[in-house]
């Protein structure tokens, strides 16, 4: 008998890899040429209707984390810039929006009812985009604040909006941008060296005050410390794709899985989804790797429902504690 799962992030990574192995299955059995299939055309599809639900439950598990790692440049260079100072309105619009965020990613009910088949665009994270590009902008890094606004634009859009060319300008836009990599460098160094040996490091002892500051966001959310250091492992440009990739195939479950009511754009975009699924496959790959060795660990399932769970005591009290101010 299978052991029950209880954390949303294990039981959501499961999801991810149960509709990944189908997909493989079909998609090799299809290169193979190993059996006679009557309807390939229908066989195609489902196929996609897995490659996109995998995508899909594979950002509810990370919700959260894909949040914390979105802000992370931009509070890097504020704190450095004094942008809590300089811009301070837009830098609490910011931390505000990731807490939002973060409360959607530890309720299952109202990720499944609320988020669907597009856990990106329906979620905060176009608003967390959209709000730190204003505090990048407000610093002075435009380049950066650009990224974000077309990005924020893109998984805002209608599903039905959002097309495979702007996908791939987006992800050659993140790609050149030297500052993310830098970034995302440091975090894991810090996260590394300061949290995970708790300030035992010289290096630790020593921190300016920027790298204090940053270190003590972090310490406040320990609950995605694990899931930061997973996805940073991967790399930015990695994170990014998952996002848009997951944000692209949010109309193809839906749309794959029924021949009624499908038109002309639909079938188009289908067409499209097949013309990339391999670029798309083989990144999940890549993730699959990492998320079986993490629901392989019954050690993560056991921490990550006890922080989810003091977690959402936490959000409760500070829920509690607005409503008393209010009143």
């Amino acid at each position: 008998m299978k052991t029950k799962r209880k954390s949303t992030f294990v039981n959501f990574l499961l999801n991810s890899l149960s509709f990944f192995d189908t997909t493989l299955a079909i998609y090799e059995s299809i290169q193979k040429g190993e059996k006679p299939y009557s309807d390939i055309k229908s066989l195609e599809e489902q196929k996609i209707f897995n490659i996109a639900r995998s995508f899909e439950t594979l950002s509810k598990a990370f919700l959260a984390t894909y949040g914390t790692l979105i802000i992370y440049p931009a509070l890097l260079i504020s704190v450095v810039k004094k942008g809590h100072v300089k811009a301070p309105r837009h830098f609490q619009k910011m931390i505000n929006s990731l807490n939002i965020l973060i409360r959607q990613a530890l309720n299952h009910e109202k990720i499944i009812e609320k988020l669907g088949h597009d856990p990106i665009g329906r979620s905060q994270i176009p608003d967390l985009l959209s709000a730190t590009a204003k505090l990048l902008e407000q610093i002075g890094e435009k380049q950066l604040a650009e990224i974000y606004k077309s990005l924020s634009k893109y998984l805002g859009e209608p599903a039905n909006q959002r097309s495979y060319d702007k996908l791939l300008e987006l992800r050659k836009r993140i790609t050149a941008a030297v500052q993310f990599k830098d970034a995302y460098k440091q975090l894991l160094d810090i996260i590394e060296k300061c949290i995970e040996k708790r300030m035992e490091d010289e290096i630790c002892k020593n921190l300016p005050n920027e790298s204090e500051l940053l270190l003590n966001f972090y310490k406040e959310k320990p609950y995605l410390i694990d899931q930061v250091i997973t996805m940073l492992e991967l790399g930015f440009q990695e994170l990014f794709d998952s996002l848009l990739y997951t944000a692209y195939l949010a109309r193809a479950a839906e749309t794959a899985d029924y021949i009624i009511g499908r038109e002309e754009m639909d079938e188009k975009y289908l067409e499209e989804v097949r013309d990339h699924q391999s670029e798309m496959i083989e990144f999940m790959k890549s993730m699959a790797e990492i998320n079986r060795e993490l629901v392989k660990a019954d050690e993560l399932d056991e921490f990550m429902a006890e922080v989810e769970s003091e977690a959402r005591k936490e959000l409760q009290k500070e829920t509690e504690k607005e409503k008393s101010n209010n009143s």
